[in-house]
């Protein structure tokens, strides 16, 4: 159990935005487990699940109040003290006989603050995790650094030092955290850095191997429950996964959509990268996301520069972009939606206008990304944008790259700019000029 003292970086971690660290929850879906090695790897990060909470009103209740306790950087001893009447109330508290006849562990302080505290790790590095990759072209050097303490495994200290590409398979098993209670962290380091302190970097290759061990038996039944880890050999030790954390957090919740990027764009296969990213694109758990965050954030005040993946730009569009603007435009990007352009998309003038958007309009904008019904681009001068249009034909979506991007690098990201009623009319006129070009769709 991690004290005050020691805790890994959560001074950091409660100065962070608490949207960062509230995203990675809401971002989960809720899943019911009767144990928790029932849910295995990427599930752990895609799905909220509390072992023996057996019914949705618990879970949903134990999801609510660690978003709450992370937006309101609540304290162990506050969430206890909130958690422990609520528990005791739906009958999930102290120590009950299961139908088998075995004696199973619910809520208990220990067990809420735990629960707390696994979370608040894994949103911490879920937010590191895509702050690094959006900054992997000028560090692209990670460091493994564990505390230095006689509380650090010894395993976990055969990976202290060593430094790895960023996209060495390395850290899709072992980015921490790679247990419960795992204090370990990611170090990004510049070429300059690297060749300045004269570091030699490593390689995974052929050191790491998959493992399968028994976490438990059944003693009345005999059934034995088993897990995949994933075990690497340094030249200071092995080092093994804790079961159930055979994977990387952060790349399990978040990815970052820029990562997934950089990995599309090596493919040479234009239609294999059109068909990965329409499947990303039709993801329905990215849509609900989506939809959540601008339920959450329309019509909020003090509106920043935080964002979300709205989608991403399909091959066929990006090519045409290419061909028209003769080379000077590459838009196979990711597509995001800062809280400011959805304030302006949102704003009085639009609504006055009679061309604002209803809030379930608004939510439905990563879903008309993933399939227009008109994608046209603008050559006015000065624009050279996308636009965006529903299958109806009730909805303009205005994608570029504004000034303000929140983002870097810039060039690996295009942002949703505004988004009001069409006036179909208009666009057919403006077809007709010559100043917008229909890339997909009919008029």
């Amino acid at each position: 159990m991690l004290d005050d003292k020691n805790r890994l970086d959560m001074g950091y971690i409660r100065d962070m935005p608490p949207d960062k660290i509230v995203e990675y929850l809401k971002a989960k879906g809720v899943q019911i487990s009767e144990n928790w090695f029932d849910v295995w790897q990427d599930a752990h990060a895609k799905a909220f699940t509390v072992a023996k909470a057996t019914k949705a009103e618990i879970v949903d209740t134990l999801k609510w109040s660690v978003e709450k306790a992370l937006q309101e950087k609540m304290s162990y001893d506050d969430y206890i003290k909130m958690m422990t009447p609520i528990c005791k109330e739906m009958g999930w508290w102290g120590k009950v006989q299961d139908e088998d006849g075995n004696i199973v562990q619910l809520g208990s302080p220990w067990r809420l603050k735990t629960i707390l505290r696994t979370n608040k790790i894994a949103a911490y590095h879920t937010g590191r995790y895509a702050r690094q990759m959006e900054n992997a072209d000028e560090q692209p050097y990670w460091q493994y650094v564990a505390i230095q303490d006689n509380r650090t495994r010894a395993s976990h200290q055969a990976l202290h030092g060593k430094i790895y590409r960023y996209d060495d398979p390395i850290w899709q098993h072992f980015y921490p955290p790679n247990d419960y209670g795992c204090r370990c962290r990611v170090r990004p380091w510049s070429e300059f850095a690297l060749k300045d302190q004269g570091w030699k970097v490593d390689s995974s290759e052929g050191q790491m191997q998959e493992e399968e061990i028994t976490v438990m038996k059944d003693e009345l039944t005999g059934r034995e429950v088993k897990a995949k880890v994933m075990r690497i050999k340094t030249d200071q030790g092995d080092m093994r996964t804790g079961a159930g954390w055979n994977y990387n957090v952060g790349a399990a919740t978040v990815g970052t959509d820029i990562a997934v990027l950089r990995k599309l764009q090596k493919l040479k296969n234009s239609e294999l990268r059109q068909q990965t990213i329409q499947a990303i694109n039709n993801n329905e758990a990215r849509h609900n996301a989506f939809a959540d965050w601008v339920k959450a954030n329309l019509g909020k005040r003090g509106a920043s520069s935080r964002y979300i993946s709205a989608g991403f730009v399909s091959t066929e569009i990006a090519e045409k972009v290419t061909e028209l603007s003769e080379g000077t435009k590459m838009s196979e990007l990711v597509l995001v939606m800062s809280e400011k352009r959805l304030q302006h998309a949102n704003s009085n003038k639009h609504h006055k206008g009679g061309v604002g958007l209803t809030v379930d309009e608004y939510a439905s904008i990563s879903r008309i990304i993933a399939n227009p019904g008109l994608v046209l681009w603008d050559k006015l001068e000065g624009h050279n944008n996308l636009i965006y249009i529903n299958q109806e034909k009730t909805i303009q979506i205005f994608v570029d790259v504004p000034n303000d991007h929140p983002i870097k690098p810039k060039e690996k990201v295009d942002s949703v700019i505004n988004a009001y009623k069409v006036d179909m009319d208009n666009i057919k006129r403006q077809v007709a000029g010559g100043n917008y070009v229909v890339i997909k769709g009919e008029l």
